[in-house]
């Protein structure tokens, strides 16, 4: 896995992502694991800010086992994909909202008494 397949912002730079996935990079060997290893977990963790929180716990924790760096990847993964979710029904909830509340909506007259049931 030598071809590392991430992007390269403008002019050659290295984007955020990159830099995030470089130094994950860096921690995942410090504590003696391949960097493919590290190049799988960018592949899950898929945001920079996951890889930036996935370093942090690698740097500080200093885990002594694949399986505990595996849970707490996942549980990052986990958080993440929660926070999607709930920004996707705040998204759809507001939708609903202005639809309900759009000028055009005809009235609802409840004081005639023909009307209710």
């Amino acid at each position: 896995m030598a071809a590392i397949a991430h992007t390269q912002g403008a002019a050659g730079a290295p984007d955020e992502r990159e830099l995030a996935y470089r130094a994950l990079v860096r921690a995942t060997r410090g504590l003696g694991l391949p960097q493919e290893f590290a190049y799988v977990m960018s592949g899950e963790l898929k945001s920079a800010k996951a890889m930036r929180q996935m370093t942090t716990y690698l740097m500080s924790a200093r885990p002594g086992s694949v399986e505990e760096v595996v849970d707490e990847m996942l549980a990052i993964v986990q958080n993440r994909n929660t926070w999607i979710e709930h920004q996707m029904r705040e998204q759809s909830n507001a939708r609903i909202t202005a639809w309900y509340n759009r000028p055009d909506r005809p009235r609802e007259d409840f004081d005639d008494p023909e009307d209710i049931l």
